[in-house]
């Protein structure tokens, strides 16, 4: 069975790229300075749930896990917007040695040649115009590459029985978590933290990530039951939905977690260097969005997702789902807004619609890409394990 990607659905998302077009240049025209801001923010926003899809094709693959064959034509869909989502930040990047703009203002070379913190530190080596381009080009590149051939071998899978396309998935998947693994970070260092470029944490690249993976789990479940409330994917039961719930809510505690250790360490040690990054996020303007984001990204799934039952809800755990994605909107918001444009912030048009344009872009890609495959993985070695799964 096929999903067809047409009607009020595509004109929708058409209609919201519309918006976040008309966003972008109503933007450029009142306030170049957030548009720029915001192209990071939902550049990276969207990529990382991108990626987030990848991460879990490849735990699964790795895992041997089948409970999830049924459904993975979802994910392999979404890792399908990674080239364009990569293409927006390869742009920011090249923009701003460009002097366009100065989301990154360590890349003026007054900057690198007269800041004593950066002089004073590895940061001038790591820190570099050139660099930074080639670490962006070897993340995108090699997160590109390996999304890709785990869709050329589901593809391949689709024509052949047996184990051998499986087995081949395995080691892409191997071989994808550990680039991951390093990049993840590293692109978490570069294109966030190096705003505030005089801020240190070593818990940095692990927050980020599981802010990604809680995004990207959020809308690969979304998705799923916007198909099953058209009638589609029969062969995903509740307990699917349950499994996916769970991973939502145990992610959403470890992003909690990893939040609050990298806050309670900066906080009890005072340092000069570490603390300022705290204060410019909660003795300002941006308090409200942070302690909003707390309390979405934590209070909310750990009041309402604790029950089972909450879990195998469809209507509540779409509502869970969008308010956690504003959630999680949020977060990056308060990462990057305090050091790319200080107390020029605000939630406008701008911003709204940027998202809203971003989101349609995103459905667009992921729906048109899940409309070209059967929704079925037909010949998945464990597809019967995913039929007969029960919790």
């Amino acid at each position: 069975m096929n999903y067809t990607f047409a009607g009020k659905t595509k004109m929708l998302t058409i209609a919201l790229m519309g918006i976040g077009l008309a966003s972008i240049v109503y933007g450029f025209v009142m306030t170049p300075d957030r548009v720029w801001a915001n192209l990071l923010l939902n550049g990276f926003f969207f990529l990382a749930i991108a990626l987030a899809a990848t991460f879990f094709i490849a735990v699964n693959y790795v895992g041997e896990a089948g409970w999830h064959s049924g459904l993975k034509r979802i994910p392999e869909a979404m890792s399908t917007y990674l080239p364009f989502g990569g293409i927006v930040i390869l742009a920011l990047v090249v923009t701003g040695m460009l002097g366009v703009h100065d989301i990154w203002h360590w890349m003026d070379h007054h900057f690198q040649e007269t800041d004593s913190v950066y002089l004073n530190s590895g940061k001038k080596v790591y820190l570099t115009n050139t660099f930074f381009l080639v670490r962006t080009i070897v993340y995108l590149a090699g997160w590109i590459f390996l999304a890709i051939q785990f869709r050329k071998i589901s593809l391949k899978e689709d024509s052949l029985k047996g184990m051998s396309m499986h087995k081949k998935g395995i080691v892409f998947g191997a071989a994808f978590l550990v680039f991951f693994a390093v990049t993840s970070s590293m692109s978490a260092w570069d294109w966030l933290m190096s705003i505030d470029v005089h801020w240190y944490s070593t818990l940095f690249g692990w927050y980020i990530f599981a802010g990604l993976f809680v995004s990207g789990l959020v809308m690969m479940l979304l998705i799923l039951l916007h198909l099953k409330n058209q009638g589609l994917m029969q062969w995903v039961n509740e307990n699917h939905i349950h499994d996916l719930a769970k991973l939502m809510f145990a992610f959403s505690i470890f992003w909690t977690y990893l939040w609050f250790s990298q806050y309670m360490l900066i906080w009890y040690s005072n340092i000069p260097e570490e603390i300022n990054y705290f204060l410019e996020r909660f003795n300002t303007d941006y308090r409200l969005i942070v302690i909003s984001m707390l309390i979405i990204n934590f209070l909310f799934p750990l009041l309402i997702l604790m029950h089972r039952n909450a879990k195998r809800s469809p209507m509540l755990l779409s509502i869970v789902g969008a308010i956690l994605l504003v959630g999680h909107y949020l977060d990056l918001f308060q990462v990057i807004m305090p050091g790319a444009v200080k107390d020029k912030w605000n939630i406008g048009f701008t911003e709204v619609g940027m998202v809203l344009g971003f989101l349609g872009l995103f459905l667009f890609v992921t729906l048109s890409a899940l409309s070209k495959r059967k929704l079925l993985a037909e010949n998945h070695p464990f597809l019967n394990e995913s039929r007969q799964h029960h919790i």
